[in-house]
């Protein structure tokens, strides 16, 4: 890439590898083009230089040129010498100064269209996002509307009219997506979303009689989650999940187990540290491969509206079957609570768990231990994690979605080390039963209140 009207040359090297003399010579196909010498003979396997240049003055964007390369004897076939590249307009790129990026969709009327340029990779997902869901909702808030002209970064004439554009503000493309409005370029989404909004009402407010028209609230899609306000209803439903039932139960049943087996207090420790630590990397791992496909799903809008209300339904129907555990716990019936694991699966965790109690290889059978109850014991607690990936996968920003991921993990597997720790301070596993026996059907109703909440903030984020 070079600037426009600048002079550039090369020397390219020439040899004759046949047994006679011969003659090269470089012929220019424009005037733009030159070659020093222009002609040169070669002895039998001797070499020699041609200086070639190029001026630049008279183009513009991706530019080819030829050389074609004459022979003597001539050679079988056509020589041909090109030179490809960019010659980058920079004041042709600018931006147009003023406000003519806004105008009027008629005379006297208060609405407005702005005409914004988006660089961008089609397939990246917070992209789409922004395009199908923040852009309406900036034009419903302003009572605008915006005429969108999107740019596959990925090919060479967006790509080199970004450079363009960037090197007319005294900048490099530095980030991506980009978008230009008016005289204003915006690089990365993050200052996309930042400035964006300040940027229009700017150039409105700048505008020859320019104003903004009401916004009706029902029109366009509805906005997405923000960020922001999803900390806590992840960190509850974390914490609520890690003393479901499901899992605490399991727990229980490895300090049992591994009492009867004689098991020491810094044996307890050691294989609950590892243990913990295993369900949390399974479940980190399970969870990173949902967040992934309901993200890539939730990219489309029609999509994304389906999973959004199919989310709400499937909270709301746990929701309802937690409260009526509840009333079965109240009732004395815990034996006949819906939301809990199969008994096959209790039976196979069991197993595995009287296993790891009775071997010495503490560390890797901990490790498989945590592995497998994390896979088992997924059909009962995936009815809080699935609807929390879900809300998970609508947030803007994806660093932030899985951070909270993370998040969510580090509670669900805190109860764990608080039981871990409590059993090595010499509280026993019969103790604890009694007490989580006591607590359960508070247990159900904190998991009732966690799916009502994520409902409710999936409906009005």
């Amino acid at each position: 890439m070079i600037a426009r009207g600048a002079h550039i040359s090369q020397d390219v090297m020439v040899r004759n590898a046949g047994t006679a003399a011969v003659t090269v010579t470089f012929v220019p196909t424009c005037t733009c083009l030159a070659s020093e010498p222009s002609t040169r003979t070669l002895a039998a396997g001797a070499g020699g230089a041609f200086r070639l240049s190029y001026d630049s003055s008279d183009d513009t964007g991706n530019t080819r040129k030829d050389f074609i390369v004459r022979t003597d004897p001539p050679a079988p076939g056509m020589l041909v010498y090109t030179l490809t590249g960019t010659v980058r307009a920079d004041n042709a790129a600018a931006p147009a100064a003023g406000s003519a990026w806004v105008r009027r969709d008629a005379p006297g009327s208060s609405s407005a269209t702005v005409s914004l340029s988006y660089y961008y990779s089609p397939g990246c997902r917070s992209c789409e996002e922004y395009l199908t869901v923040e852009i309406p909702r900036l034009q419903n808030e302003l009572g605008i509307r915006i005429a969108m002209e999107k740019k596959d970064i990925l090919t060479t004439a967006a790509y080199e009219e970004l450079a363009s554009l960037t090197a007319a503000h005294g900048e490099v493309i530095r980030e991506l997506p980009a978008l230009r409005a008016g005289d204003t370029l915006l690089q990365g989404d993050r200052e996309i979303r930042e400035r964006l909004t300040a940027v229009l009402k700017a150039g409105l407010a700048s505008g020859p009689d320019v104003r903004a028209a009401p916004a009706s609230p029902q029109a366009g899609p509805p906005p997405a989650t923000t960020d922001r306000f999803a900390l806590l209803p992840v960190l509850v439903a974390g914490l609520v999940d890690g003393i479901n039932p499901c899992a605490f139960t399991t727990l229980i049943f490895l300090l049992a187990s591994l009492a009867l087996a004689g098991r020491g207090r810094r044996d307890v420790l050691l294989i609950g540290a590892v243990f913990t630590l295993s369900v949390f990397l399974t479940y980190l791992g399970i969870g990173l491969g949902f967040f992934a496909a309901l993200r890539a799903a939730s990219a489309m809008p029609i999509v994304s509206l389906i999973l959004r209300w199919a989310l709400v339904l499937v909270l709301a129907v746990f929701a309802g079957l937690s409260i009526y555990d509840f009333t079965l716990i109240r009732a004395g019936k815990p034996g006949e609570m819906i939301l809990q694991l199969p008994s096959a699966l209790k039976r196979r965790i069991h197993t595995s768990i009287r296993g790891t109690a009775r071997t010495t290889a503490l560390v890797g059978s901990s490790l498989v231990l945590g592995f497998l109850v994390s896979i088992f014991e997924f059909a009962c607690t995936g009815q809080v994690y699935l609807p929390t990936l879900g809300v998970l996968a609508r947030l803007h920003r994806q660093a932030d979605a899985l951070a909270l991921l993370a998040l969510y993990n580090l509670c669900f597997v805190a109860p764990l080390l608080v039981v871990f720790g409590v059993s090595y301070a010499g509280v026993s596993s019969g103790r604890i039963t009694t007490f989580f026996q006591a607590h359960m059907g508070s247990v159900k109703l904190a998991l009732a209140a966690a799916f009502i909440g994520l409902a409710v903030f999936t409906l009005v984020g």
